[in-house]
């Protein structure tokens, strides 16, 4: 996003620069105003991105990503608790799932499906509840 935001910026200076040179003086500093209110408009963004993170926030589409990828391992009934929090750039999360009786491999295949449908999880534990036949 920042490198976009820095391409797009750069290519308004030189828009700028070519309307001054074609006559039109107000170019430069409306671009001015233009590229101040996109820079404004990133940091907004930025500020919200980096508080949520300070405050151990995931963003919501993320958790329910990982609450689908658990959904649809066989054998599993229901997610109990699903947590997610960022390390630097990298996820760590857990997990507890009841499953049903017959399925000793559903902690593997459950963090399996996680990390496939979110491949910036490092860590990811799964603790099984057995349901009751």
């Amino acid at each position: 996003m920042h490198a976009r935001t820095d391409g797009f910026t750069s290519l308004a200076v030189v828009i700028g620069g070519i309307g001054v040179l074609l006559g039109f003086p107000l170019a430069d500093p409306i671009i001015g105003l233009i590229i101040s209110a996109a820079i404004f408009v990133l940091l907004i963004g930025t500020v919200r991105s980096v508080g949520r993170r300070l405050l151990d926030g995931v963003e919501p589409e993320l958790v329910d990503r990982a609450q689908h990828a658990l959904e649809h391992v066989d054998g599993l009934i229901d997610v109990e608790r699903l947590r997610l929090r960022w390390v630097g750039h990298r996820l760590q999360g857990d997990a507890v799932v009841r499953v049903e009786s017959g399925h000793p491999d559903a902690a593997d295949a459950a963090e399996r499906s996680v990390r496939e449908h979110l491949p910036n999880v490092d860590d990811f534990l799964v603790r099984v509840r057995v349901a009751a036949a």
